[in-house]
């Protein structure tokens, strides 16, 4: 599958064409990435974040999704062409799941338009600041794969990971701010999430008379 979207539309009405793409049978993550490639990398994180934006999710999607914007992520830190490993190109997406995943995104962009302008230009331009926001996706990616039981475990990164992209994408400086912001206070939810996990087994072992 080569076609893609090109243009400069509003990313409500890009990802409408997107979604008019998708073949009857489904489509391969490795096809997905492929009709959004000429909108960018940004693009292509984007995107990827949609089934988790909403309480709208396609079953075991965040390892291949979040593996995706990780590698993704390293074109933009090294500028380099990624490489997806065959397992996670060849990963299907049913046309129901994905028509519905890139619906909420374009309900959550729509409002999002009306307030996005260039400011605070310096942290989306040159090269500093495209290894800078790749490492900060890189991060996002890494906590939305990570296995950790908690509500909110994949919408918070997402947003984090939408935020930055979205910002480099329209050169909105407060987006990548609200992105970084974002990213963080997921980390340091998750850092808590586990020394609550961890004092509430060693709680238990106590309660039973083990002590360690």
């Amino acid at each position: 599958m080569s076609e893609r979207v090109e243009g400069n539309e509003k990313f409500s009405v890009v990802i409408s064409e997107i979604s008019s793409k998708i073949p009857i049978e489904g489509i391969t993550l490795n096809d997905l990435l492929d009709i959004i490639g000429e909108r960018g990398l940004y693009m292509s994180c984007m995107i990827l974040t949609a089934p988790f934006l909403l309480p709208i999710s396609i079953p075991g999607s965040s390892i291949p999704f979040g593996s995706a914007i990780f590698l993704i992520s390293g074109d933009i830190i090294f500028n380099r062409p990624i490489l997806i490993p065959k397992r996670f190109r060849d990963y299907k997406i049913s046309k129901k799941d994905i028509e519905s995943v890139l619906n909420e995104i374009s309900h959550i962009l729509t409002p999002l338009e009306k307030i996005i302008t260039p400011r605070l230009c310096f942290l989306t331009t040159g090269r500093k600041m495209d290894y800078i926001n790749g490492v900060a996706v890189a991060f996002g990616a890494i906590l939305l794969i990570t296995p950790i039981i908690a509500p909110l475990g994949d919408f918070l990164p997402s947003y984090g990971i939408l935020f930055i992209s979205l910002g480099n994408l329209e050169n909105d400086g407060y987006l990548v701010l609200a992105g970084y912001i974002t990213v963080i206070a997921t980390a340091i939810y998750y850092a808590l999430i586990f020394a609550l996990g961890i004092a509430l087994i060693f709680f238990i072992l106590s309660q039973l008379g083990l002590h360690f």
